[in-house]
């Protein structure tokens, strides 16, 4: 899927844990923020994705070199079968499967726990997740004036996160809402054409690469399915939080 859809299912998916995990209001519109980075992270092995030029040289040396490590891992746990007509073994490979969205939310955690940490992912997932949101929200003033307001909510959660007591997810939400986001990344792109290796590193009828993906598969850009996604994640989180927030109490 596109990163806009990406990041849109990232608000709902993180929401929806922020809301299971705790029964703060704020900390769902944190975990729902931090949800739509997160949804982002996979596409870390493309250089030219929205995440791999976020930090411009960073993301991209970043990129590179996950890249690479994605090409070296293809070809090193291929079966014979897949050997025989080997792929690049880049894009969609090594950061598209389960065990990937598991080490992004550990890595997310670790450093979640050190100081200034939380506020850190809080911060650049917020940014990177919610303005990449905004790029579908054309109708919502300049860009300009959505990146400025993209800016200010990811400051906001960061401060709040990192001097008021009380307000932020702690170590192990994050690293679980940055898992989410990722592993919904993941079934996003399965739905599609392409295809995600699912199963790796599992071997499936003699492949270990095998890119599968949905029954009802779309093309990636080009289908109602992917608007409807997208549209149906920004509108059902605020439905979500709202039947999920708790009842006042009985005088």
């Amino acid at each position: 899927m596109m990163g806009t859809s990406h990041a849109a299912s990232g608000v709902l998916a993180g929401g929806a844990v922020g809301l299971l995990c705790s029964d703060d209001p704020f900390v769902t519109l944190m975990c729902a923020a931090v949800g739509a980075g997160a949804a982002l992270l996979p596409d870390l092995d493309e250089p030219r994705s929205t995440v791999g030029r976020s930090l411009g040289q960073v993301t991209e040396l970043t990129s590179t070199k996950l890249r690479e490590l994605s090409k070296r891992t293809y070809h090193r746990t291929a079966t014979e079968l897949e050997l025989a007509a080997p792929k690049d073994g880049g894009h969609r490979h090594l950061t598209h499967t389960i065990p990937a969205c598991l080490v992004f939310g550990l890595i997310a955690m670790v450093v979640a726990l050190v100081p200034l940490g939380a506020a850190l992912v809080v911060f650049a997932m917020t940014a990177l997740g919610l303005g990449t949101v905004a790029r579908s929200l054309k109708k919502w003033g300049t860009h300009r004036q959505r990146k400025r307001a993209v800016l200010w909510i990811a400051g906001f959660f960061g401060l709040c996160t990192l001097f008021v007591e009380g307000y932020g997810p702690a170590a192990w939400l994050v690293g679980l809402v940055v898992c989410t986001g990722a592993l919904t990344h993941v079934l996003g792109d399965w739905l599609t054409r392409s295809g995600v290796p699912l199963a790796w590193p599992f071997v499936v009828r003699g492949k270990r690469w095998w890119m599968l993906s949905s029954p009802v598969a779309f093309q990636t850009g080009k289908s109602r399915v992917e608007d409807g996604i997208r549209v149906g994640a920004l509108i059902g989180f605020p439905i979500m939080l709202a039947l999920g927030a708790p009842a006042p109490p009985v005088a």
